[in-house]
């Protein structure tokens, strides 16, 4: 009878166990479909779109937008940037700052104000002024030079004492314009080689002075940089002893160098007359009234 007993309640403990895992094990399945049922919802939910404008083309920097340069889209509103605008007509007759390649939002950010004008002067930044010089071809990176690109100014001037000498005088300066070309777009090849280039640079007005000087007085090389290397960097100025490796010494550890001895001119000595005359031999003194035996 106790081992019926047992038998039993045994049997009861398996059966219990058996519930609550099955129990478990359903409710387990029942939350995972209510988050697959939620996931497939949210993917199947349509997200807010905005409209926002971007470039049709790619835009140069001075040049008045139009029209035909926008276009409307309609994008999810989580990807629309700060300063983006919203319909075409408030871009239009805005002037880039910078160029913006087809398909790039147009941001306020990258526009010039609209009280800075159009044209060249719409993209001198403030505080800056706008300096053309005339460079060789080749001193303009050989027809490379693109506006928008960012170069160094070296400039080699003849000093006082006739010595040539070559320094780094700006660094990281932006090219605003190159011959007429706003942009890279432009092509002017026709008319290239029959004059000096004329690169527009935006400078400081310090700059600007140094660089017209320069530009008088001294031979000007443009060096093109990567436009997002724009630190400045330590230089020094080369000349020709520095160039073949000769060794400066300072002035003041060079010893003079002494003068030249002179001997005293040997004494001169009185000359003498010898006269013959027959078997007698007379010496005499040169001078007039001396005579010598």
């Amino acid at each position: 009878m106790a081992r019926r007993n047992n038998s039993r309640f045994t049997a009861f403990i398996f059966l219990a166990v058996a519930l609550v895992a099955a129990l478990v094990f359903a409710l387990f399945l029942v939350q995972t479909f209510r988050s697959y049922e939620s996931e497939l919802a949210a993917a199947e939910q349509v997200d807010e779109t905005q409209t926002i404008v971007i470039a049709s083309r790619e835009l140069t920097q001075g040049l008045t937008l139009a029209i035909e340069d926008l276009i409307e889209v309609e994008i999810p509103t989580s990807f629309v940037p700060d300063g983006a605008f919203e319909y075409a007509q408030d871009v239009v007759n805005r002037v880039p700052k910078e160029r913006i390649l087809s398909g790039e939002y147009i941001r306020e950010d990258r526009l010039a104000s609209k009280e800075s004008g159009v044209g060249l002067n719409a993209i001198i930044p403030q505080g800056q002024r706008a300096v053309s010089i005339n460079v060789t071809d080749g001193s303009a990176v050989s027809g490379f030079l693109n506006p928008g690109n960012y170069v160094d100014v070296l400039v080699t001037i003849r000093g006082d004492d006739r010595k040539e000498q070559t320094v780094t005088l700006l660094q990281a300066v932006r090219v605003l314009a190159v011959d007429s070309r706003l942009g890279a777009d432009s092509d002017n090849s026709g008319a290239r080689g029959r004059y000096k280039p004329s690169v527009t640079l935006a400078v400081t007005p310090e700059q600007a002075e140094r660089l017209a000087y320069s530009n008088i007085e001294g031979d000007v090389v443009l060096t093109l940089r990567n436009d997002i290397d724009v630190t400045g960097q330590e230089t020094h100025t080369t000349t020709s002893s520095s160039l073949l490796g000769a060794e400066r010494i300072p002035l003041d550890t060079i010893a003079p160098t002494p003068a030249p001895t002179r001997r005293p001119p040997p004494e001169e000595r009185p000359q003498e007359l010898l006269i013959i005359r027959g078997g007698e031999t007379t010496r005499g003194d040169p001078r007039p009234g001396r005579r010598r035996r």
